[in-house]
């Protein structure tokens, strides 16, 4: 059985997608408010779980033993809320965390999903590997290196995803890779960043390397795995995939810079973060990753 928390999102859609199309376990998948819509399958089972309450997530755990795969998705992920609501970000991300992993401790395995933003500022030429020291420049990336390491020091794994850029799977909310492919269908030019590099992926890339590493592995050995692109490429070259993926106007496509771009974020960010993919490759015994939109 896979045991997905915090499923009804963009990345946990495609984990559930890729457990119903490679495996033949059933699910069980979280959601924090109302019932996923579009969610019915006779191998999903939804069930409502606000993972800040303690009480609820032990009760939960009762329905853990040690054939369940856990994927853990829970966050409160956006840097500039994060920054404007510190604490419920940490009760979020590190005390409910804390709480899970301790209630969860017989679980088959446990994959704790992460961000490439715990390394800090990098730059092209220099891939992260996992054994890097940490160095986030960001509260939220200050969270998810602390939230890491809880889950490690219960003997869990941890996954460091890239900038992940795809469809959204979940209805009537889009993903910024839909506001950008809607605004050029309609001829609006989109402004994407041309000097800032991530080792991108989509969301179906992710959670299928992801459930792959579990079905293989379990609980594998290499606690900590970059799941990423062999190359860093910037927001700009993206956006110019998506549209050769849909035969839209690549001159819809404006290039600017994020030296030049003061006050759309509120929070730090690192230019740059481009991982090291080999540990991922050896495992799955992969020659490339590239993206695929």
């Amino acid at each position: 059985m896979y045991l997905i928390i915090g499923a009804s999102g963009f990345l946990g859609r495609y984990c559930i997608k890729n457990v119903l199309e490679k495996t033949n376990e059933n699910i069980i998948a979280t959601y924090s408010n109302s019932l996923p819509e579009s969610a019915l399958n006779s191998r999903i089972q939804w069930q409502p779980l606000d993972i800040t309450d303690i009480q609820k997530v032990n009760d939960f755990a009762k329905q853990v033993d040690n054939d369940t795969k856990i994927i853990y998705l829970a966050a409160f992920h956006h840097p500039d809320k994060v920054e404007e609501f510190p604490e419920t970000a940490w009760n979020i991300n590190i005390v409910a965390l804390a709480n899970a992993v301790n209630a969860f401790h017989n679980a088959k395995c446990l994959y704790y999903s992460s961000t490439d933003t715990v390394y800090g500022e990098g730059n092209k030429d220099k891939k992260f590997v996992e054994t890097d020291k940490c160095a986030p420049v960001n509260l939220y990336g200050k969270n998810k290196v602390l939230a890491e390491q809880i889950t490690l020091a219960k003997g869990f794994n941890v996954v460091r995803f890239p900038f992940i850029f795809g469809p959204s799977l979940v209805p009537n909310r889009p993903h910024f890779f839909d506001k950008i492919k809607a605004d050029m269908e309609n001829g609006k030019p989109v402004e994407m960043f041309n000097d800032s590099y991530r080792s991108t992926l989509s969301f179906n890339q992710c959670a299928n390397f992801l459930v792959d590493v579990i079905e293989k592995f379990g609980a594998c050995d290499e606690k900590i795995i970059n799941i990423a692109a062999d190359d860093g490429i910037s927001k700009y070259d993206a956006a110019i995939a998506l549209a050769h993926k849909y035969n839209l106007d690549t001159k819809l496509v404006k290039p600017i810079s994020v030296k030049s771009s003061n006050g759309i974020f509120k929070a730090k960010r690192a230019e740059t973060a481009v991982l090291d993919n080999t540990r991922l490759k050896t495992l799955l015994k992969l020659k490339t990753i590239q993206l695929e939109l």
